[in-house]
């Protein structure tokens, strides 16, 4: 039997249509949990900034190793090797909410500000906390074990935002229009290379590492989670398990913060506390 003229086109029709108005509801999502991580960075960025520069520089004298005010308070947070060998496996999260000065919040703030939003609209607010969470610690993990550089910083975690969102180009680019698709893949790509070839040079103070680790972090987890976009997908991810992914990553969070507070606590009361906990800054 003939198909009668047209058929073929108005089916493609309205497979683009549907496509289009499904995007434009995504798109549509508020995105609070974005807002309120930004906050968060902010927030402690703030904090240290006070604590270091009205008590550990005011009230202790404390002027160390060149280390300004920020840096110093920061270092009870940071990704120190020898501190997370020991057993502080807190640095692992609390390094991610760690920024060395105003450029390095503004840059990552941003970042997150611009990447946040898409992975909140597509994926929701508890796989993007799983995303977010998860790639931030693994890429700080990825840093100990091929970085012996104190460091910190939200990139990890944003990078981790950034192969997930390569992810969802890619795993629906037959459900997402064909521009939008390309943005988040090819359209990414010479940024994310980039990025992670101007790590190399010894001259860019970036944590190569938790970088790389971060995006293919990001990107696995994405891979194996169901987007909005596609409700009726196999069982990859259920809710329960999201939830569950999204709870066990919300406690990490809070005991890591408990547990940078006991150590500021512990270590910042006096010179002779801080001799004790970080001896590498008064040798």
């Amino acid at each position: 039997m003939r198909r009668p003229e047209g058929t073929l086109e108005a089916t493609e029709l309205a497979e683009r249509i549907e496509h289009e108005l499904a995007l434009a509801r995504t798109i549509s999502e508020p995105v609070w949990l974005t807002w309120a991580l930004v906050f968060a960075n902010v927030a402690f960025f703030v904090g240290a900034y006070c604590y270091g520069l009205l008590y550990m520089s005011e009230h202790l004298g404390v002027s160390v190793r060149g280390l300004t005010p920020l840096r110093l308070a920061n270092w009870t947070g940071m990704k120190i090797p020898r501190l997370v060998e020991a057993g502080q496996w807190w640095r692992l999260i609390s390094s991610m909410f760690v920024h060395l000065d105003v450029a390095h919040i503004v840059f990552n703030g941003y970042g997150l500000y611009a990447i946040g939003p898409i992975i909140e609209r597509f994926y929701g607010r508890a796989r993007m906390f799983t995303i977010y969470m998860a790639s931030g610690a693994l890429a700080t993990l990825a840093s100990q074990l091929f970085s012996e550089v104190p460091s910190g910083g939200a990139s990890g975690a944003l990078y981790g935002l950034v192969g997930a969102m390569l992810a969802l180009g890619f795993k629906y680019r037959a459900v997402l229009p064909p521009r939008f698709s390309k943005a988040l893949t090819t359209g990414m790509l010479p940024w994310v290379v980039f990025g992670i070839g101007i790590g190399f040079f010894d001259f860019v103070p970036f944590d190569n590492s938790a970088h790389i680790g971060g995006l293919i972090a990001g990107a696995a987890l994405a891979l194996v989670m169901r987007a909005r976009l596609a409700p009726g997908e196999g069982p990859r991810w259920g809710e329960a398990s999201v939830r569950v992914a999204a709870g066990l990553s919300a406690i990490a969070l809070a005991l890591s913060i408990l547990m940078w507070g006991v150590e500021v606590e512990q270590c910042t009361g006096s010179l002779d506390a801080m001799d004790m906990c970080y001896p590498e800054l008064f040798e």
